[in-house]
C-alpha cells in the first residue's frame, strides 16, 4: 500500500476510534409516575427510587427522573448533581440499545451522547467540600451477609409488613439508595467489595422513634444511623468531605423527537 493510502487509512481508523459513542436505536417517552412498588411508611423515598438497568447492549429506564439518568450516565449519586429542581420531578421512560452486546461502561457514554443530544445537556465540574455521610465499618467488624444467589440487585418495599428486603446489592447501591433516602451524598469507605442479602424489619425502629417524638419523614438518619449500626456493624456519620460536583448549566424539559 502506497504511503498516501496509508495515511488514508490510518486517518480513518482513528476518527472511528474518537468517535462518539452513541446508540444505535433510542426511545424517550413522557412517564407518569405512579403504582409501582408499595412504600413503607416513612420510607417513601425508596418506592421512587428511579429504574435503570443495563444489560448487554440495552439500557431501559422506568419512571425515570432527568436527575437519575444523568447520575447514571456519569456514574455518581444524585446527590452529587446540580440543577433545576424540575429535573428531580419529569419523568421518563427510555429505551437505548446499541449496536452490539456492549458492556455497562460503554453504555454509559451512550447515556451521557442522548442527554446531550436529546435534552441538550451542558453542565461543568466543579470540586467543593460538602456536608455527607460518610459510611465506614464499625469497630466490632461488618456484619452484612453475602449474597449467595446470582443476578441483578432486587428491592421489596412492603408497606404491609413495615419490611424492606434487598437482595445482591454491592455497596455502591446501597449507599445510592441511602442517599435517596437520606437526601444527601453518601461516601463509602468501608472498603467492602462484595454483594449483599438485607432484611430490615422497620416496624421496631419505627416504635422506638415514635417513643421518642421522633419522625423519619423529618429526619431519617435519627432511624437509619442506629440500624446499620447494630443490625449491620456500620457507621454513618454525618461530616464535611471533599466531593466532586457536576453543576448543569442547560437542560431542556422536552427531549427532540424520537
Amino acid at each position: 500500500m502506497k504511503p498516501v493510502l496509508l495515511l488514508l487509512a490510518a486517518t480513518a481508523l482513528w476518527a472511528q476510534s474518537t468517535e462518539t459513542p452513541v446508540f444505535d436505536a433510542v426511545s424517550v417517552k413522557p412517564a407518569t409516575p405512579g403504582g409501582g412498588r408499595g412504600a413503607v411508611r416513612g420510607m417513601a423515598a425508596v418506592s421512587r427510587l428511579p429504574e435503570i438497568k443495563a444489560t448487554p447492549g440495552m439500557v431501559v429506564a422506568r419512571l425515570a427522573s432527568l436527575k437519575s439518568c444523568i447520575a447514571w450516565a456519569y456514574n455518581v449519586m444524585e446527590a452529587q448533581i446540580s440543577g433545576p429542581d424540575w429535573m428531580d420531578q419529569q419523568r421518563f421512560d427510555i429505551t437505548g440499545k446499541a449496536a452490539g452486546p456492549a458492556g455497562e461502561d460503554a453504555l454509559r457514554p451512550m447515556m451521557q451522547s442522548m442527554l446531550k443530544d436529546r435534552f441538550k445537556l451542558e453542565f461543568h465540574r466543579q470540586n467543593k467540600d460538602v456536608q455527607a455521610y460518610v459510611l465506614t465499618v464499625g469497630k466490632n467488624g461488618s456484619k452484612l451477609k453475602e449474597s449467595k444467589t446470582e443476578g441483578d440487585m432486587a428491592l421489596d418495599a412492603n408497606q404491609g409488613q413495615l419490611s424492606v428486603s434487598i437482595q445482591r446489592a454491592p455497596l455502591a447501591q446501597l449507599t445510592s439508595l441511602l442517599s435517596q433516602v437520606l437526601r444527601g451524598p453518601v461516601v463509602d469507605n468501608t472498603g467492602l467489595t462484595g454483594r449483599y442479602d438485607i432484611t430490615v424489619n422497620l416496624g421496631k425502629w419505627m416504635a422506638d422513634m415514635a417513643g421518642r417524638g421522633q419522625d423519619m419523614g423529618s429526619d431519617p438518619s435519627a432511624m437509619l444511623v442506629p440500624i446499620l449500626s447494630e443490625e449491620f456493624g456500620l457507621k454513618l456519620e454525618s461530616k464535611k468531605v471533599p466531593l466532586d460536583l457536576l453543576v448543569v448549566d442547560r437542560l431542556e424539559k422536552t427531549p427532540t423527537e424520537n
